[in-house]
């Protein structure tokens, strides 16, 4: 709202005192024989008002008779003024004129009514000419200043800036300690990853390509055996190779009477039911002194010799062998 006019007391029936000596044009001051009849400063008084050309002037401060003045207010000119000139608050053009403007000030600011307002809603202003206006809006359509937020979650106590958001048990927020660095983007590459396999079969085990990455291996865990399978129609073999026999493990056995001495050789993981078989060396074969037949023990192969051979052999295989 623009500034109002200072509008200042009048006073009943206009007492009037007179100069106590002259004033110049420029004079600021001023005694009078009685202030006691003039009104508190700051106020308008009158010098003149019995003449044609009365002086309004602005008292701006009064000190018992001494007055402090404007000179010359609502277009009235400074003059000379002498001793017993009258002096009094009068009714002026300036009262008017403050009054006046003063009430087309706030006729011309003032809000306009409302045209058909709802009973019980609020008033609103136009944002451009400050027209009030219906807001549409009653006492009820808001939250009362202690209302409660049943359903919504609590703020975090304490947050991390930029950490995200986690949930309690409850449905309120907590600060889940993680940031968004903490966390792939997601256009990201997986360096260093196999490749998942395109058209792969159910149920198939994977395979590796030459770069690493999985390949359908086009077999499943039914095409192999279990870790616990037999070998039903297969055998068993062991092999046993540069077999040294010292002279010193011949000795007296009855088992074969053309073979009177034997020698009992360490084979490990051979059984009594392997079937042994030994392969002599050139010499000992030529020499005819070795049975052709050998027996099996727990851990161990027997070889035959018609003659007891008084230096060791080298024994090139051994072969046993077990059907299971």
């Amino acid at each position: 709202m623009a500034q109002l006019k200072t509008m200042y007391p009048a006073q009943a029936n206009t007492p009037e005192t007179t100069l106590a000596g002259s004033l110049t044009t420029t004079g600021t001051s001023v005694t009078v024989l009685d202030g006691s009849v003039l009104p508190d400063a700051p106020n308008y008084l009158t010098i003149g008002a019995d003449s044609a050309t009365a002086e309004t002037v602005l008292m701006t401060a009064k000190d018992g008779n001494d007055l402090t003045i404007t000179r010359g207010q609502n277009g009235t000119a400074a003059r000379a003024w002498g001793k017993g000139d009258i002096i009094g608050r009068y009714f002026t053009a300036a009262d008017h004129d403050a009054l006046r403007e003063n009430i087309e000030t706030l006729n011309t600011e003032k809000p306009d009514r409302v045209a058909s307002p709802v009973n019980g809603n609020f008033v609103a202003f136009d944002g451009t000419t400050g027209a009030q206006k219906d807001s549409g809006k009653k006492a009820a359509d808001f939250a009362a200043a202690n209302h409660t937020h049943d359903g919504k979650a609590d703020k975090v106590q304490g947050a991390t800036a930029g950490n995200f958001a986690g949930l309690d048990e409850s449905g309120n927020l907590t600060d889940s300690g993680k940031k968004p660095g903490d966390f792939a983007a997601a256009n990201h590459t997986h360096d260093g990853k196999a490749d998942k396999v395109q058209g792969a079969t159910a149920g198939n085990l994977a395979g590796l390509d030459g770069n690493g990455n999985l390949t359908d291996s086009g077999k499943k865990a039914s095409d192999f055996a279990a870790a616990t399978h037999s070998h039903t129609g297969y055998a068993e073999v062991k092999i046993f190779t540069d077999v040294s026999v010292p002279a010193s493990a011949w000795g007296n056995d009855s088992t074969y009477g053309a073979y009177p001495f034997a020698a009992t050789i360490t084979a490990a993981g051979v059984t009594a039911a392997h079937v042994p078989e030994v392969n002599y060396g050139a010499t000992e074969a030529a020499s005819g002194d070795f049975a052709p037949v050998a027996t099996s023990g727990s851990g161990t192969v027997k070889i035959y010799a018609a003659v007891k051979p008084t230096a060791a052999i080298t024994i090139p295989s051994i072969i046993c062998i077990k059907a299971v």
